[in-house]
């Protein structure tokens, strides 16, 4: 029989050749234009407080001493804050008797301890009560901040003038510490929840930490009652003053709430790892109207901060 010419194999390779090509252009097309519109952040640790701004009165174990006599006072060569003993001769009245003579009369110490030029007439209306046997609302009018100079001596005195205080550098430095009811509501705390906790009173300048050991309420106003715990010294001039009271400090990652991708009901972030984005779950730890404090294991990569283009 005779053969039939075959026919021939139409050359289907070159179009297979061609789609494929044409894929891998696309894919890395997209890939190009996603790699130039994701953008990143090189995550940095960052402390977030959690405050409060509160007035302080602070109270310390005072003795205050009064004049002997009306007359003229002088003072010694004695320093505001130099430390003096039992019996330390302060000031001397010149008094004028009857027969018009003067009578020159010694003022001492009857305890030991640091030497005040400034009463403010608080030291005994504040000293050794606990908060329930004070007023509170009248705690709050005191209006006594750093004493100022003035001209002490030779000054003419009533008897019965306080004249000077001692102060014991060894007792407890105590304050009543006030503020707003409605400010603590807001931040989404119970005020009781600031008794026995860690918390830190700040002028700016210095941190103090402190110990809220009672809490106690009256017109629209929180009052704590509590103790300095560290660096006393610094309040033994000191009545009044105005601080942020730090709650709590979180420390982590700081980040838009936009980065933020919830999957299963988990909060998660994309990183950029090696030449991929994945999606690493994270713990917020604290939430600001556009921002989030979090923290996550993967932090030796960069945050994608726009992942609505992944």
């Amino acid at each position: 029989m005779p053969h039939q010419p075959r026919k021939p194999k139409k050359k289907m390779g070159w179009i297979y050749l061609f789609i494929l090509g044409l894929t891998v252009c696309i894919i890395t097309s997209i890939s190009a234009i996603s790699n130039k519109t994701v953008k990143t952040i090189n995550p940095e640790l960052e402390a977030i407080t959690t405050e409060l701004l509160a007035e302080a009165v602070f109270i310390r174990d005072e003795r205050t001493i009064k004049s002997p006599n009306k007359g003229q006072i002088s003072y010694e060569d004695l320093q505001e804050g130099e430390r003096v003993r039992v019996s330390h001769q302060i000031a001397t009245i010149t008094a004028q008797t009857l027969e018009g003579k003067q009578n020159y009369i010694p003022v001492t110490t009857n305890s030991a301890g640091v030497l005040s030029f400034y009463p403010d007439g608080f030291e005994e209306v504040l000293s050794g009560k606990p908060m329930g046997e004070l007023n509170l609302l009248e705690v709050k009018k005191i209006n006594s901040g750093q004493y100022s100079d003035q001209e002490k001596d030779r000054q003419i005195v009533e008897e019965g003038t306080p004249i000077f205080k001692i102060i014991n550098p060894f007792s407890d430095v105590n304050f009543i510490l006030y503020f707003p009811q409605s400010e603590i509501l807001d931040i989404g705390r119970d005020p009781l929840e600031l008794k026995d906790a860690p918390l830190t009173l700040s002028n700016g300048d210095s941190e103090y930490r402190i110990n809220i050991s009672d809490i106690g309420f009256a017109g629209k106003d929180v009052f704590c009652f509590g103790v300095i715990l560290n660096n006393k010294e610094d309040f033994y001039s000191i009545r009044k003053a105005d601080f942020r009271l730090i709650i709590d400090t979180k420390e982590g990652y700081l980040i838009d709430k936009e980065a933020i991708v919830i999957i299963d009901e988990e909060p998660g972030i994309y990183i950029h790892k090696g030449d991929s984005y994945n999606w690493v779950p994270v713990e917020v730890l604290k939430t600001l109207p556009d921002k989030s404090l979090i923290m996550f294991d993967d932090y030796l990569y960069p945050i994608v901060i726009n992942p609505q283009v992944l």
